[in-house]
């Protein structure tokens, strides 16, 4: 048998060591339980419970993801099937993949639109709605929204590939003051994680991206800023269908194309 198929349904303890190992180390601590061949465990920090399994010390390795959201955002191969209540199951060739799928789960957990919205639900219940409060408000969303791209995006700007921390903005498609609800102003889908020169020029309309992700530019982005930007050689942007809606705003309203 092979694919999840092959899952063993009792593990041995080095092997059950090599699952928790792979789901600790990134997270999920709490577990594991076994059932069906699959070794559970949940996070005290991220929504949702995952579950590994493995055909042997050496692979394939197996994940089962709950989270509807991050089952369709994850870039793993699908198997089936997954773990009963489960939303998809992703399979692994080796340890360092399964390790690295383990941490895309939790990243995107903690980064994809129910997380954020509800962490700052929790944390602006009690603050009121005088003028200072509203911009207190505004500062606390705007640190939720900047460390749910963070997570999203790996902590690196997709066009530069820079990843300190202090260079990197959390820039909004669909800006803060034109968002009708909450639920839009933090969504990671409406944000792009870029290197201070990108963020400025994004912000201002003088670049945006088309549908598949390419760069457009404004005629009015003068060539000293096109040469320290690469804008010649600058990747296309990995999208998902709800990035889309933001884009087309920024597109129509932002981007200064004439």
């Amino acid at each position: 048998m092979t694919g999840a198929g092959a899952r063993l349904t009792t593990y041995p303890f080095a092997l059950l060591s090599e699952l928790r190992d792979a789901a600790n180390e990134h997270g999920y601590r709490i577990g594991p339980e076994e059932a069906a061949g699959w070794v559970f465990f949940r996070s005290a920090s991220a929504p949702a419970e995952i579950a590994l399994a493995a055909a042997g010390m050496t692979g394939p390795f197996f994940l089962s993801v709950m989270h509807q959201g991050v089952a369709c955002t994850l870039d793993a191969s699908p198997i089936t099937p997954c773990a009963i209540g489960h939303a998809g199951a992703f399979e692994f060739a080796t340890r360092d993949d399964l390790h690295a799928g383990v941490a895309a789960v939790y990243r995107l957990s903690v980064s994809l639109p129910d997380f954020p919205l509800e962490k700052y639900q929790r944390v602006v219940a009690n603050i009121g709605d005088t003028e200072g409060e509203r911009a207190q408000k505004f500062r606390i969303g705007q640190n939720i929204f900047r460390e749910a791209l963070m997570e999203y995006w790996n902590g690196c700007c997709p066009l530069s590939g820079i990843t300190s921390p202090e260079l990197l903005k959390a820039s909004h498609m669909m800006p803060w003051s034109r968002c009708e609800t909450d639920e839009q102003r933090l969504d990671v889908h409406n944000g792009l994680l870029l290197s201070a020169l990108w963020d400025a020029a994004f912000d201002s309309g003088l670049i945006s991206f088309d549908t598949d992700g390419s760069l457009l530019t404004s005629p009015r982005l003068e060539s000293a800023a096109r040469h320290h930007l690469e804008v010649a050689t600058a990747p296309r942007l990995t999208l998902r269908n709800e990035h889309q809606f933001y884009l087309s705003f920024h597109r129509e309203k932002i981007w200064i194309h004439d």
